[in-house]
C-alpha cells in the first residue's frame, strides 16, 4: 500500500493529523536527545574545568615548594660560603698565632732552641716609588743568658743586569746613604733599610754576613742568603 491508498483509505483530515503527530514525536525524540547529549557535555566540561582548577591548584602549590627550595638553597649556599670564608680567616689566624708563639719561644725560651744569633725573617716591600723597596731583617739571640751583642752587617745584594750577573754592596743603594747596617740588642731587634735599585736591575738574593761580638769579645762569625723572590711580599690594595 503507497502513501496515496493510504490517505484515501483513512481520509484526509486523519491522515495529515496522524503525519503531524509523527513529525512531533520525531522534533520531541530529537529535542529530547539533543538536550541529553547537552546534559552530557555540560557534565564532561564541568569535570574538565575542576581538573583544570585542581592541576592550577597543584601547579601553583608546587611552584610555591620550589620558590621555598630556590630560597632555602640560595640560603644554604651563602651559608656554605660564610663558611669557607670564616675557615680560610680561621687558618690565617691560626698561623699568624703560630708565627708569634714561635717568635716568642724563640725570644723567651730559648732552651727549645739553639743558642746563638741568627736572623729569624727577612721581609721585603715595595713602595710607590719607581724599583725602591723597604727591607726589614728580624735579628734574636738565642742564649740561655742574654747579654747585649753587637755587630755590623755586610750585605750583597745579587742579580743580573742587562742579562750579566751583577752585585751591589748594599749601602751603595741605601736612600739613606749614611745609614750604618749595625745592631745592638738583648732579645731581637729589627733592621729598617730602604733602598733603590738601578733600573735593569734584576734581584736575586741577598747575602748576609757580619762578626758578632759580645762584652767587646767576638763570639763568632754568622752568614745567612735569602732568595730575594722569598722574602718579597706583595701587599694586596
Amino acid at each position: 500500500m503507497n502513501v496515496k491508498e493510504l490517505r484515501e483509505q483513512s481520509g484526509f483530515i486523519k491522515f495529515y493529523g496522524a503525519l503531524i503527530v509523527l513529525i512531533g514525536l520525531s522534533f520531541y525524540a530529537g529535542y529530547q536527545y539533543a538536550d541529553k547529549q547537552n546534559r552530557a557535555l555540560t557534565a564532561e566540561i564541568a569535570v574538565l574545568e575542576s581538573s583544570v582548577n585542581n592541576l592550577t591548584l597543584e601547579n601553583q602549590a608546587l611552584n610555591s615548594e620550589l620558590n621555598v627550595k630556590k630560597v632555602e638553597l640560595e640560603v644554604a649556599s651563602i651559608s656554605n660560603e660564610q663558611a669557607l670564608v670564616a675557615q680560610k680567616e680561621a687558618l690565617v689566624r691560626e698561623d699568624v698565632l703560630k708565627e708569634k708563639v714561635s717568635f716568642y719561644q724563640k725570644v723567651m725560651a730559648p732552651e727549645l732552641t739553639q743558642d746563638g744569633f741568627m736572623i729569624d725573617s727577612v721581609e721585603i716591600l715595595p713602595t710607590q716609588s719607581i724599583n725602591n723597596f723597604s727591607i726589614n731583617v728580624m735579628m734574636l739571640q738565642r742564649e740561655s743568658v742574654k747579654s747585649v751583642i753587637k755587630g755590623s752587617f755586610k750585605i750583597k745584594l745579587l742579580g743580573s743586569l742587562n742579562g750579566l750577573p751583577k752585585s751591589y754592596d748594599l749601602t751603595e743603594l741605601l736612600d739613606n746613604s749614611e745609614q750604618k747596617l749595625a745592631y745592638s740588642f738583648r732579645y731581637f731587634q729589627v733592621l729598617e733599610m730602604r733602598v733603590t735599585l738601578p733600573e735593569n736591575f734584576i734581584p736575586e738574593r741577598l747575602n748576609f754576613k757580619t762578626d758578632v761580638y759580645k762584652y767587646k769579645k767576638r763570639r763568632g762569625s754568622y752568614e745567612r742568603t735569602v732568595e730575594w723572590s722569598d722574602a718579597l711580599t706583595i701587599e694586596n690594595e
